[in-house]
């Protein structure tokens, strides 16, 4: 039997794919191949279980490559990917921030919704079978026993291996001819030269910057989470997509709500017996002052009135600007995406199939396309999964 349509990878983008494929022609014989012994693993771990599967502010210029993310962003905008999960029978609702959630609040409906939608629609789903190569011969691509007239490559990028993403989609179109761009993990836990054991599980708001021989090369602001390897944090995990090779520095101000001169001016009004750990407690969790002092050379006992203007200043100037020397990232392992990933340059914006090999789609992380947190991300698996679905089908 050779199938009109097999999808490599049975992850988000992959279950959408499948889904679009169909029912834009319920006619083919479509299969969705998966490695692991079931479909959407991934899925389950995303939002800490919850899935943040969108964001309504989703817009190409959120994204890498955007020029090349823009066409399929423009048909398939947030609206349209809560109406398609609604199609398949899922509802959402979404916070004050603009990330959107099932109603259900738990990432196994969205699965769940998915599997069903696409069984019910025909497509077979084959768990356990790990396609390592892929040639192509007279129009039909041959995937060990298996064979198609077209193929839409979806499985993932390098990020959590143990949920499926082990980089093998990149051989696949290595041999097909394509061309990979450099892969470092994204949205990951950074790891620093000093010593930060000492505000291990300490969270606060915080505006994040990076710095790369000295000039800033990223920003995010939201809460940071120090742990006892370095920095954590949604706003840390926004600014490591741009963390590659060379040296690094983070630095944090862990008082974005006031400017420098507000800060001082509260910490000088205060009576002048309180211990400086006590005065900084009415700004900052109190570990974080002790360490905000130590860093000014302060003892933490001694009262705020015996320090002059100036050494407050410091303690200010320390707390808005806690620099941090990045040595590196928790790796693949821990990392919720991939950056960089298939060259865009070689495929088709509108269609999403390869200028290189035909009746090659590509859909999700394995191509060169990545963003912050806040259901972004998800966002384009979706979005290109249908995009890549629907254009196989129409083919």
């Amino acid at each position: 039997m050779i199938y009109d349509i097999i999808i490599v990878g049975a992850g988000a983008s992959g279950l959408a794919a499948a889904i679009s494929a169909k029912r834009t022609n319920a006619k083919l014989n479509i299969a969705a191949v998966e490695a692991l012994p079931r479909v959407g693993k991934k899925i389950l771990a995303t939002g800490n279980g919850r899935c943040n599967l969108t964001n309504l502010n989703a817009k190409s210029s959120m994204y890498s490559n955007s020029k090349f993310v823009e066409p399929v962003m423009s048909k398939y905008p947030p609206e349209n990917v809560i109406g398609f999960f609604r199609s398949v029978g899922l509802m959402c609702v979404s916070d004050g921030e603009g990330r959107v959630y099932p109603m259900s609040n738990t990432a196994a409906s969205v699965l769940d919704a998915l599997r069903l939608e696409a069984e019910r629609l025909g497509v077979e789903l084959i768990c356990e079978k790990h396609i390592d190569r892929v040639t192509r011969k007279n129009g039909i691509f041959t995937l060990g026993e298996l064979s198609a007239r077209k193929i839409i490559v979806c499985t993932g990028g390098c990020a959590s291996p143990s949920q499926g993403s082990d980089g093998s989609g990149y051989v696949l179109l290595k041999g097909l001819g394509h061309r990979i761009t450099e892969v470092y993990p994204a949205l990951v836990q950074l790891t620093t030269e000093e010593n930060t054991k000492a505000l291990k599980g300490i969270r606060a708001k915080a505006n994040v910057t990076l710095k790369k021989d000295g000039k800033p090369i990223d920003r995010s602001k939201g809460e940071v989470l120090f742990t006892d390897y370095g920095l954590s944090g949604i706003s840390v995990m926004d600014i490591s997509r741009s963390v590659k090779t060379g040296k690094y520095d983070c630095i944090i101000d862990v008082l974005p709500s006031c400017d420098k001169a507000e800060a001082e001016d509260f910490l000088l009004s205060l009576d002048g017996g309180v211990p400086a750990e006590n005065a900084l407690s009415g700004l900052l969790p109190k570990k974080l002052g002790q360490y905000v002092l130590k860093k000014s050379g302060i003892n933490f006992l001694t009262p705020i009135g015996r320090l002059k203007s100036s050494a407050v200043s410091d303690v200010v100037r320390t707390a808005k600007g806690l620099k941090f020397s990045v040595s590196g990232t928790m790796g693949f392992k821990n990392a919720q995406i991939t950056a960089g990933g298939a060259d865009v340059d070689e495929f088709d914006a509108n269609t999403l199939q390869s200028k290189l090999v035909g009746g090659l789609y590509c859909a999700g992380e394995i191509l060169d396309v990545d963003s912050v947190c806040g259901g972004f991300n998800l966002h384009w698996a979706w979005a290109s999964g249908i995009c890549a679905g629907r254009s196989a089908a129409e083919k």
